[in-house]
């Protein structure tokens, strides 16, 4: 489908958004709570391909927005930012498959949309009773691929009774913005050869969102 290089820019950006409150949660244990609410509502959005109705403002979307800039403007990356970009290459992958298996998406579908109905009794999509189900859908349906993405991280954080529930929910919203990304267009050779525009556009966004 035809689609705005804005809009193929911030499901880009909801993708590393995911990537980057997964490295935070493995080494932190916490992750920023505007940034988790946008992904893990996004999850939940259904029936729109348009990125500012699934995440609303680009303000929920700065942490990914910034993420996304510093892989394509840094040459000589940190540890931490390589292992951004490949949480965030993992689960472009990860959506690869789900889109290859019919009966995987219907399943996938079918979870999200008794999720949808539970939120209305908890207290917002990232109670800890709603992250957990989001965690254990996960599980079920892409934790079923072939393909796994190991985190790296402090082994106190990883390790303590919540966070792979926590971590499990944000990845599985970063293969829902990567479905997103590839539904508007994006494929990955692409960004060899508009890696200036993107940049050029991740930052106008920025500036206009401050």
């Amino acid at each position: 489908m035809s689609s705005s290089l804005r809009e193929k820019t911030l499901a880009l950006a909801a993708v590393f958004q995911a990537a980057a409150l997964t490295d935070q949660l493995a080494w932190r244990g916490q992750a920023e709570s505007l940034p988790l609410e946008t992904l893990l509502n996004g999850i939940l959005v259904f029936e729109t391909d348009d990125p500012l109705a699934i995440y609303g403002s680009p303000a929920g979307l700065q942490a990914g927005l910034r993420a996304l800039e510093l892989s394509f403007a840094t040459r000589n990356q940190t540890p931490r930012q390589a292992e951004i970009v490949r949480y965030a290459l993992g689960m472009a992958h990860i959506e690869r498959q789900m889109a290859n298996s019919p009966d995987l998406q219907a399943q996938l579908r079918r979870r999200l949309e008794q999720a949808q109905q539970q939120l209305k009794h908890f207290d917002g999509i990232t109670s800890a009773s709603m992250i957990g189900n989001l965690g254990h859908i996960y599980v079920d349906t892409l934790g079923t691929l072939d393909f796994r993405i190991q985190v790296k991280g402090d082994a106190r954080q990883l390790k303590s009774d919540s966070m792979p529930e926590q971590i499990r929910a944000v990845l599985l919203g970063g293969v829902r913005a990567a479905w997103l990304w590839h539904r508007l267009g994006g494929r990955r050779w692409q960004l060899l050869f508009t890696r200036g525009q993107v940049l050029a556009e991740i930052r106008k966004i920025i500036v206009e969102t401050k």
